[in-house]
C-alpha cells in the first residue's frame, strides 16, 4: 500500500480513487520552463514543447540525455507526429493573432506550414483517421482546426461549437484533442468537461455531445483498452477514466505531478507500458506557493498506449 499523500481537492475536479502508480522523473528544467506537451516517434525518442523557451527538446529513453532538438521563431504548444515521420507543432504568441503549424523534419528543421489569421492559442494536436490531416484546438474561439499536411495553408474549421469555448480568458477552452474508435475526444478546460464528437464517413466531424463532466483536463492518451489517461494541470495529478467512467488518480504532487499539462505512450520496446508525462513544475499555478522545476515524469501504467495513427 502507498503511502504517498494525494493531491489537494480542485474545485469542479471529481479525483475519484487514489492509487497512485510507479514514478520515474526522467528528465528536468529550471523553475519557470513550461512544458506543454509531447510526442513520441517510432524509435521511442521523446519530444517535449517548452513554450516558456520557443523550444523543443528531445530526450533519449536508450540514454537517458536531453539535448536541445528544434528552436521556434514564437511560443510552440502541441506536437503531434504525421504519417510521414515530421513531427508538428502549433502555437504562436499567446493571446494574439495570427496561430502558427510548423513542420519539422528529422533533424530539427523548421518550416512554417499555416498561418490561422483569426486563431488566438492553438494548442492540442491530434492526426486524423485520414492520414493526411491534423487536428488542432483552437483554444479560445471553440474550434477544432483541422491543416492539411500535403499541402501548404489549407485549413478549415473541423469543428465549432460554442461549448469548446472558455467562459472567461484567463484558462483555455478547447485544450487537448484525441481520437479512439472514430470519435474525437475535446477536453475544454475551462469547463471542467471532456466533449467527444463522432467522425462521418467522409471524415466530417458529427454532432458533439458530453462524455465526461467535472474533471480537470488539459491533454490526455488512450490505452489499447480504451482507458483514458488525463492530465490535470493545476489539479496537479494524472487521471486514469475508464471506459465505465471509474476514476482513479495515479499520480499526484509527490510523485512529481506538480502541472501536468500532457501525455504520452512510450514507442521504445522497453517503453510500451509507459506512459510519459509533461510538467511545469507550478509554472502558471504554483503549488502551496512554490514553484518547481518542469519535469518530464515516467509512469508504468501497465497498459500499452493506442496508436495515434491507426
Amino acid at each position: 500500500m502507498s503511502h504517498s499523500a494525494p493531491p489537494d481537492a480542485f474545485a469542479g475536479h471529481v479525483a475519484g480513487l487514489w492509487a497512485p502508480v510507479p514514478v520515474e522523473i526522467v528528465a528536468q528544467w529550471p523553475e519557470g520552463h513550461f512544458a506543454e506537451n509531447l510526442a513520441i516517434d517510432a524509435s521511442g525518442q521523446v519530444f517535449v514543447s517548452l513554450h516558456s523557451e520557443s523550444r523543443i527538446d528531445r530526450y533519449d529513453p536508450a540514454s537517458g540525455t536531453v539535448s536541445r532538438f528544434a528552436d521556434l521563431p514564437a511560443p510552440v504548444a502541441g506536437l503531434a507526429f504525421g504519417g510521414d515521420g515530421a513531427l508538428w507543432a502549433t502555437g504562436g504568441v499567446l493571446g494574439q493573432v495570427p496561430g502558427l503549424i510548423w513542420r519539422i523534419d528529422p533533424n530539427g528543421r523548421v518550416e512554417q506550414w499555416a498561418e490561422i489569421p483569426d486563431a488566438v492559442f492553438l494548442n492540442g494536436a491530434t492526426p486524423h483517421p485520414d492520414g493526411r490531416t491534423l487536428l488542432v484546438a483552437e483554444s479560445m474561439t471553440g474550434r477544432v482546426i483541422a491543416i492539411d499536411q500535403t499541402q501548404k495553408n489549407r485549413w478549415w474549421a473541423w469543428l465549432a461549437h460554442d461549448l469548446l469555448r472558455p467562459t472567461g480568458q484567463r484558462v483555455p477552452g478547447a485544450n487537448g484533442v484525441k481520437i479512439l474508435d472514430r470519435f474525437t475526444y475535446i477536453s475544454v478546460t475551462d469547463r471542467n468537461t471532456l466533449f467527444r464528437a463522432p467522425i462521418n464517413d467522409d471524415g466530417s466531424a458529427g454532432e458533439i455531445a458530453q462524455h465526461a463532466a467535472d474533471i480537470r483536463a488539459d491533454d490526455m492518451a488512450f490505452d489499447v483498452n480504451g482507458n483514458l489517461y488525463i492530465a490535470t494541470h493545476p489539479a496537479n495529478s494524472v487521471l486514469r477514466l475508464s471506459p465505465d467512467g471509474m476514476r482513479v488518480t495515479i499520480a499526484g504532487p509527490a510523485e512529481g505531478a506538480v502541472g501536468a499539462t500532457a501525455c504520452a505512450f512510450g514507442r521504445a520496446p522497453a517503453d510500451l507500458n509507459a506512459l510519459y508525462v509533461t510538467t511545469t513544475g507550478g509554472a502558471w499555478a504554483p503549488y502551496r506557493g512554490v514553484v518547481q522545476p518542469a519535469k518530464l515524469l515516467r509512469l508504468d501504467v501497465g497498459a500499452r498506449g493506442k496508436d495515434l495513427l491507426s
